[in-house]
């Protein structure tokens, strides 16, 4: 049995927290948010899971709490399914209470996720030997309501990549053991521009906010990717796999991520996300108010997160991203801030000072070596 603790109960949270629970490990939930928390300790501590998960069934959590100190402190690998964006407060926050000998896994990582948390927890004195991992994706396309949550899909491999290097194996074995479907990457690279969330989540949202904002209910990815949408985001993959080229990986491409993990086909895009049926059922937001737009976490953690820290590596790398750049810039004039100020750009993740050589390293150095006094 492993003491787990889950930092963020939405979504991902519950669904993994409730499985961990069912497949009989000791599980503690956290949520900065009050009412995430308050739901489940109303329900007597329990969350339910439903659907296509591979275990189902009602799970009594050991404790549900507000305070995060007593969530970290009890365990021994801490799991955080916060949005990405909210990362470098997370590691602010946890940095008094994370000690040497855990494991936390940002789940997943987004783009650069290890490195942003390590820097952080760096510059708020926190214990940077701790292994700090990240997941490419996570295993669920699910939704919650209330105390319960609904999976949709369960995807089939979860590669994950992270540091101190050295530490990885014992987490491997312990990690596999619970999750056989979780697959360690070469390095962190392959995980971090493995992002398929930038592709999926950022442009089509913003393309389909009219939709959204008329208040008519739409499968986000089956009616909300249109042909030429769906268009657009091969040209979005397109160049994270030139930008990944020129960094010495080979990655799959969007529609072979999509075979991997959910077994559907197509000759296209547009095709291979019309016969998944894991994503039937999932709806797009409907948007009341102008200002709900601020909460689209679809925007507002996949362009800081993905498309900004990507579109900095190709420029580093005089690897040309025009479509990625244009939903960059489409994102900042629509929610009026520069995300590429505010984003994970290259000073962001420590690596502006860094030659190419160096950042390329980096699959297989630990930063703090690199950095030296810096980190």
């Amino acid at each position: 049995m492993i003491r787990f603790g889950i930092l963020g109960c939405g979504n991902a949270g519950a669904a993994i927290a409730a499985h961990l629970k069912l497949l009989g490990h000791h599980v503690s939930v956290y949520d900065a948010f009050p009412a995430a928390i308050d739901v489940v300790l109303q329900n007597g501590n329990r969350i339910e899971l439903l659907g296509n998960a591979p275990v189902v069934g009602v799970a009594q959590m050991d404790l549900a709490s507000h305070d995060l100190g007593q969530v970290v402190s009890g365990s021994e690998v801490l799991i955080c399914t916060t949005p990405a964006h909210i990362h470098k407060t997370l590691a602010r926050d946890v940095a008094p209470y994370l000690r040497s000998d855990q494991a936390l896994v940002l789940y997943p990582g987004r783009t650069g996720g290890v490195l942003e948390f390590r820097k952080m927890l760096a510059e708020y004195g926190g214990a940077t030997d701790a292994l700090i991992v990240e997941t490419q994706t996570i295993a669920y396309a699910c939704r919650k309501s209330g105390s319960s949550v609904n999976v949709f899909g369960y995807k089939h491999e979860i590669p994950f990549a992270g540091l101190p290097d050295e530490r990885l194996n014992k987490f491997q074995k312990q990690i596999q053991a619970v999750f056989p479907n979780w697959t360690r990457a070469p390095g962190l690279w392959h995980t971090s521009l493995h992002n398929i969330g930038m592709l999926f989540h950022p442009g089509p949202t913003l393309l389909n906010l009219g939709r959204m904002e008329n208040g008519v209910p739409f499968d986000y990815y089956i009616d909300g990717f249109t042909p030429s949408i769906a268009k657009m985001v091969e040209q979005l993959d397109s160049e994270r796999l030139a930008v990944a080229t020129a960094m010495g990986i080979t990655l799959p491409s969007v529609q072979q991520w999509l075979q991997t993990s959910y077994g559907c086909r197509g000759s296209n895009l547009y095709e291979a996300l019309q016969n998944n049926q894991s994503y039937k059922g999932i709806k797009a937001p409907q948007l009341k108010q102008i200002d709900d737009k601020l909460q689209l976490r679809y925007v507002t953690e996949d362009v800081p997160t993905g498309l900004v820290p990507v579109a900095a590596l190709g420029s580093r790398l005089q690897v040309p991203t025009p479509t990625i750049s244009a939903i960059i810039d489409l994102a900042c004039a629509f929610y009026v801030q520069d995300f590429r100020k505010s984003g994970r750009n290259l000073n962001q993740l420590g690596l502006e000072d860094l030659t190419i050589q160096q950042i390329k390293m980096l699959e297989c150095q630990p930063p703090l070596r690199i950095h030296n006094q810096r980190w």
